[in-house]
């Protein structure tokens, strides 16, 4: 094919484009010379995502040189490229290549950490959460105390530095390491240190995720977690932080106890209320002021917490059974014109799931809008197919 249109697609990111082009094309087109040329591209361009579809979903080959000579690992870590980088490493093909470039990689991205690469950039790049995830790949242990460092270098709970270090600190998920960031959290608590409380809360969070597959689902330390985190539910101020004890309580408590985040369904903060309506699949079997809460989150006056109230309305309880009442229906039907996109779709899609031909309507409307998977709301649609068909009588 004629790669100069998609590339200059690739670089004007105009997406419409480019993965009508991807979709259109055969399933080998990618593998060879045009996948590295448009690969690159896409790390030049700043599109991690867009890697990971060439790397996954289109078999490019994330460790061909790119023009010139390019060694892609080197380049992602010289520019602290984080999610370029992870979808250079989804594939690795030869083991021991791969050790001898990463270890050059590594000593690329720790010598842009000492020159100060990229000072000034907003936002900063990501060289420390390279470091973090190419010393994994080696076997390089750090300790909590040393990611915790990098993390806080730029203190941003968005930036990649302090995500990478999360992931870490999780891996491996043990009494030991919730130990550590229980300690740091009471430490920053005395000191009023809100970053550092702020990391070790979210640290909590993380090992609840189960991130190693080789421990047990529920960690050992979990009711130690929820009782740690009750009380901040009452005492919280930041709201980053009590978004992140509602998150992790809500993964550590049981289904009984979790009702208690309802009390913040009317919290100022948008975050907040969000985090709320996000814990509503776990709570609305059995408890009717869950439902009546968030049949009020629904009508939030802030978009994306509207949305995600409508999509807790999306989950089965139990094995094939939803939860269904006239007023949640007429709070569903409500939203079917809604202004914000994806919150009309999330009310479509939980009539749809209830068999209202409302919700129907709606959703077959938006699918026909879909042009490939790069369009608004493909990949939810997909989601919704496998929910629907998950709740059809096997007959």
């Amino acid at each position: 094919m004629d790669l100069s249109p998609l590339l200059a697609a690739v670089e004007r990111g105009d997406d419409t484009t480019v993965f009508e082009a991807l979709e259109a094309a055969t399933a080998d087109e990618f593998t060879e010379d045009d996948g590295v040329r448009l690969l690159a591209a896409a790390a030049y361009a700043g599109r991690g995502d867009l890697a990971w579809d060439l790397v996954v979903r289109w078999d490019a080959d994330p460790a061909r040189p790119w023009a010139g000579g390019v060694d892609p690992v080197t380049w992602a870590a010289e520019h602290g490229a984080y999610w370029v980088l992870q979808a250079l490493l989804s594939r690795e093909r030869d083991p021991l290549r791969a050790d001898s470039g990463h270890r050059h990689a590594l000593r690329v991205a720790l010598a842009a950490l000492e020159s100060g690469a990229g000072a000034g950039s907003v936002p900063p790049p990501a060289h420390r959460a390279v470091v973090t995830d190419l010393e994994a790949k080696l076997g390089i242990d750090r300790t909590p105390d040393e990611l915790m460092a990098r993390a806080l270098v730029h203190a941003d709970p968005r930036h990649d530095d302090w995500l990478a270090s999360l992931c870490r600190i999780a891996q491996p998920e043990s009494q030991e390491r919730f130990d550590w960031a229980r300690a740091i959290a009471e430490e920053a608590e005395n000191a009023g240190d809100l970053a550092r409380r702020r990391f070790a809360i979210d640290a909590i969070n993380f090992l609840g995720f189960g991130l190693n597959p080789d421990h047990d689902e529920v960690p050992p330390f979990s009711g130690e977690a929820a009782r740690f985190l009750r009380p901040r539910l009452d005492t919280e101020q930041d709201p980053y932080a009590l978004r992140t004890v509602i998150a992790a309580f809500g993964g550590y408590c049981s289904r009984e106890e979790l009702q208690v985040v309802l009390a913040h369904a009317g919290h100022p903060d948008p975050g907040v209320r969000r985090c709320v309506a996000q814990a509503f699949p776990s709570l609305l079997a059995g408890h009717p002021e869950a439902l009546a809460a968030l049949l009020r989150l629904v009508d939030d006056p802030d978009p994306a917490t509207r949305a995600s109230a409508l999509h807790s309305l999306t989950y089965p309880f139990g094995t094939r059974v939803l939860l269904d009442t006239p007023a949640l229906r007429t709070a569903l039907a409500a939203h079917l014109t809604d202004p914000h996109f994806d919150a009309r779709l999330e009310a479509a899609a939980a009539l749809d799931l209830r068999g209202d031909g409302r919700g129907t309507a709606v959703v077959e409307e938006i699918r026909r809008g879909v042009k490939n998977r790069g369009s608004r709301g493909a990949v939810r649609l997909e989601i919704h197919h496998d929910m629907l068909r998950a709740l059809t009588p096997r007959t």
